[in-house]
């Protein structure tokens, strides 16, 4: 403090404890795409050994619109469209179509890891950085009634 004076570190610090803070909120929006894929990626890995499993025709119902649903015949194929997004979809055989999802499952439970622990050392950061403020601000109180 000696060196920048408190002003200036109270400045430093604030700039600091907002990045902390648009990194967190940055942190917390990954995790919730994480944790909004993972369901939807499980999903269409029990379609995709269903489809694999069934030897049959199957029958299916689906919705139209808001209050209208109907009912398909589904025939028996070797292989199946998944969608990949940016409207992108590839038609895979059934084996590549589980390892491909299987390996985005692992991908986003190990991503979704990571980002919990990213988040976790983020906020001890916070915590210093929000225990350095209320200190460099405790010393400006002290040093302003001292004079």
């Amino acid at each position: 403090m000696g060196q920048y004076g408190a002003e200036e570190l109270l400045k430093q610090l604030n700039e600091l404890y907002s990045k902390y803070k648009f990194m967190e909120a940055q942190l917390q929006r990954s995790k919730g795409v994480l944790k909004a894929k993972l369901p939807d990626i499980t999903n269409a890995l029990e379609m995709v050994e269903y489809l694999q499993a069934t030897s049959d025709d199957f029958a299916v119902d689906f919705q139209l619109s808001d209050c209208v649903w109907t009912r398909a015949q589904v025939p028996r194929t070797d292989s199946v469209a998944l969608w990949l997004g940016a409207n992108v979809m590839l038609e895979y055989s059934h084996e590549e179509a589980k390892e491909l999802l299987e390996r985005n499952l692992g991908n986003a439970n190990t991503a979704l890891q990571s980002t919990d622990e990213d988040l976790k050392f983020l906020k001890e950061q916070i915590t210093t950085c929000e225990v350095n403020l209320s200190r460099v601000y405790n010393y400006t109180v002290v040093s302003r009634q001292g004079k």
